[in-house]
């Protein structure tokens, strides 16, 4: 019998929840080095996660046992480019720690379906105890949005084009100035293999993102909504503000 968890936790300020969110992901952490001697973590970035990493930059750990991933990034950009989410990650998190080390996907990278398979292989070998998320105002996971959204993907990285609506949350999130600059393909982390992680921990702020959390946590379980897949997670804690929480019944 497969037998899963989703707790969620509702919070007047995301300061709050990012607080809470690190301290559980820290003693995840440290429970998987006093186990193993290591850890690997998957990280999201977006502004939904700057009070975590923010938090969690402060919390007691042995970084450089930790080894640190993402979930996605765009086809194309570089990673000094401001809007790149390897550039996020070390600006909030990576130039802070001493982590051991950070696998990048790499957006540049000539053969796209080829950097897809490296960093499977990687993700493989490392066996990430911890994966960190949001979602989108579309319902998505990291870059999977509802119309490349497949529940039985056989991949655990792939190449995906970008809906509108996904396109759009970045122009709201202060990435880019407007749609026509957004990238409309990248780089990212499936479902399944979201799935597989032994702990989720995930992270929604705004009003924007009430319609979309209210479809993942009510409504049918579905490749129309990435994000209701959460709820068959081994072990998934969802932080919410009250604003993304608006419309839960």
């Amino acid at each position: 019998m497969h037998v899963t968890q989703t707790e969620v936790r509702i919070y007047d300020h995301r300061e709050e929840a990012g607080a809470d969110g690190a301290a559980i992901a820290a003693a995840v952490i440290r429970q998987e080095i006093e186990r193993k001697g290591k850890a690997a973590v998957v990280f999201a970035s977006a502004v939904s996660q700057d009070p975590f990493l923010a938090a969690l930059r402060c919390q007691k750990l042995d970084w450089s046992r930790i080894t640190a991933f993402h979930m996605d990034e765009y086809a194309g950009m570089s990673e000094r480019h401001p809007a790149s989410f390897r550039r996020f990650l070390r600006d909030r998190l990576l130039d802070h720690v001493p982590v051991a080390a950070f696998h990048g996907l790499d957006g540049e990278s000539a053969d796209l379906d080829a950097e897809c398979d490296r960093y499977a292989a990687l993700l493989r070998e490392a066996q990430p105890c911890l994966v960190i998320m949001g979602i989108g105002e579309n319902g998505h996971l990291a870059f999977i949005d509802p119309p490349v959204c497949r529940f039985d993907e056989p991949r655990d990285v792939r190449v995906v084009e970008l809906d509108d609506i996904c396109r759009m949350q970045q122009v709201h999130d202060g990435a880019f100035a407007s749609l026509e600059e957004v990238p409309k393909r990248a780089l990212s982390l499936t479902v399944p293999f979201f799935l597989r992680v032994p702990r989720a921990v995930v992270f929604v702020n705004g009003e924007r993102k009430s319609a979309a959390v209210a479809a993942a946590l009510e409504g049918p379980i579905t490749e129309a909504c990435p994000a209701s897949a959460l709820r068959r997670h081994p072990h998934a804690t969802l932080f919410f503000d009250s604003a993304a929480a608006s419309r839960l019944g």
